[in-house]
């Protein structure tokens, strides 16, 4: 069996990689949200798709996001990238940033998962 390295992995790979890192996103949203309704069992088995997140949020960080917005990050998560990109008010960069939190990331958190700009 082979698994892709870095460097030959297919775009097929990475739009899994991207579509189940968003899925965790989500689920670990709806976890913060009702954290304080859960009992214990649902949350010992949420923590580790939250660190699971927390990894596969640094690892697109640096390596599917630097690729997409063609410039390499000053942050850890690709979220902290999307409010620098928001705090700029203007291009290409602002477009699509403002574009992934309104649409893909805000909806999934009270009050919007990005910091207003």
């Amino acid at each position: 069996m082979h698994f892709p390295t870095l460097i030959d992995a297919s775009l097929i790979d990475w739009a899994i990689y991207t579509y189940f890192f968003y899925l965790l996103f989500v689920v670990t949203m709806a976890a913060k949200a009702a954290w304080g309704n859960l009992s214990i069992v649902p949350r010992v088995l949420l923590v580790p798709a939250a660190l699971v997140a927390v990894l596969m949020d640094v690892f697109f960080n640096l390596v599917p996001a630097t690729v997409i917005f063609l410039d390499l990050p000053r942050e850890l998560l690709f979220t902290q990238r999307l409010e620098r990109y928001k705090a700029q008010g203007a291009g290409w960069r602002y477009t699509v940033a403002r574009w992934i939190c309104q649409n893909l990331l805000d909806p999934f958190q009270q009050g919007g998962h990005c910091k207003s700009s």
